[in-house]
């Protein structure tokens, strides 16, 4: 028997940070001020220009002229209507390059604490078992290289510090081999029938990964781009949101899961609240231009929530049985059996853990007219619906080989 600790602390790891963010531009903070692309609002894609309020007619979704809307019957004075990520590439830094653009910076920690337990029982007398056991944690700001960045503020990749995405609190294995007791005296057929059997397996036990409730379409958790397409980052949604009706986000805990109910209550969710205009580097309500603009939908990051659920417990028992026929002292014959998954016990994957929030006439009437303007809350998709199983299901194979 072992019994230890082990634990490690690694620096400089490499993290895919996002460079050319689109900035929020005011006529008090213009964007690439005094340059040829100098931008004096923000706008993005805030709602579908295909289907208007009515009343308001279809507007030009390739030009800022027609953009803004002015929407007094729904108590909001202005809103700048784009198309796609609006005028995102030209409030980035570094025009020309995509504001999805990534730098792979050398800045990530990453800490790993583990007891690890573990026991070997040679073979002898015909049997052989071996086990362990591991009660672990890890955590970084990234996890693995990828192409995304997962966490909050990349700006500030310490407030993404959380567990990792492969971190199993609790591991346990155990592989056993046994010979069943011979006949010493059995001759004949009765040689051949009782003695050479035996039975061998494998069994897993262990914790579900973490995860966190991401926002892939891009419109919310990020306060540069308002309500833009962010390709390059998932942002993270928090509990308890604007427009929560719920403080708890679980249904279903890691054990006994019921597959075809969610784990997740979408109703614990909704944005981050939103910046009030003038404030934050977002536009105040300004008809000054003469075009009216109020950008309602810029928030920030969320604090913390990275990786604070965790999926579904996963256990997998493979079990085999064999028979060995000594046909002479030259041959011989080996016969097995194997059940994988023997149970037939699923093993589940997280659930879906994306969230669609993006601003729009919510809902909108037969006619497009809106009864509110916002983000759907709470989300639309599938929240927290378990959809994908680890591993296999139950199989059977058999094999028979003959040694000489």
């Amino acid at each position: 028997m072992t019994l230890g600790y082990v634990g490690n602390h690694g620096v400089h790891e490499t993290i895919p940070l996002p460079f050319n963010q689109a900035r929020i531009a005011t006529t008090q903070n213009p964007a690439l001020a005094g340059g040829p692309f100098q931008q004096n609002y923000s706008y993005g894609f805030n709602m579908n220009c295909a289907a208007p309020p009515a009343g308001v007619g279809a507007c030009d979704p390739t030009t800022l002229a027609t953009g803004p809307l002015t929407l007094a019957a729904e108590n909001v004075n202005a809103l700048v209507v784009g198309f796609g990520t609006g005028n995102a590439a030209l409030r980035a830094p570094y025009v020309g390059y995509d504001p999805n653009s990534d730098f792979n910076r050398a800045v990530g920690i990453s800490n790993y604490n583990a007891l690890q337990f573990s026991f070997n029982k040679r073979f002898s007398h015909g049997l052989q078992v071996t086990g362990s056991y591991t009660y672990s944690h890890t955590l970084d700001e990234q996890s693995g290289l990828g192409l995304f960045y997962n966490g909050n503020d990349p700006n500030n990749p310490r407030s993404s510090y959380g567990n990792s995405d492969f971190d199993r609190t609790h591991i346990f294995t155990l592989s056993y081999h046994y010979d069943l007791p011979t006949v010493a005296n059995a001759h004949g057929w009765l040689k051949h029938a009782v003695n050479g059997w035996g039975i061998n397996g494998v069994t897993v036990l262990q914790s579900g990964q973490p995860y966190s409730v991401i926002d892939y379409s891009g419109g919310v958790g990020g306060i540069y781009w308002g309500g833009g397409q962010d390709l390059t980052t998932n942002p993270i949604v928090p509990v308890g949101g604007v427009g929560a009706t719920s403080n708890k986000p679980l249904l279903q805990g890691t054990t006994g899961i019921n597959g075809l109910n969610p784990v997740l209550n979408a109703a614990a969710f909704g944005p981050p609240p939103a910046f009030a205009p003038g404030t934050n580097g977002v536009p105040a309500c300004d008809s000054s231009s003469g075009v009216p603009v109020c950008d309602i939908f810029e928030n920030g990051y969320t604090s913390g929530g990275r990786n604070i659920f965790r999926g579904p417990f996963q256990n997998r028992f493979d079990f085999g049985a064999f028979k060995n026929f000594r046909l002479s002292e030259r041959f011989a014959l080996r016969y097995d059996v194997n059940a994988f998954n023997i149970f037939n016990h699923p093993s589940f994957d997280i659930p879906n853990n994306t969230v669609f929030f993006n601003a729009f006439c919510n809902p909108p009437g037969p006619d497009f007219s809106c009864s509110s303007l916002g983000y759907a809350i709470p989300p639309i998709g599938h929240l927290g619906v378990l959809s994908h199983t680890i591993g296999s299901p139950r199989f059977v194979q058999m094999a028979l080989h003959l040694t000489f």
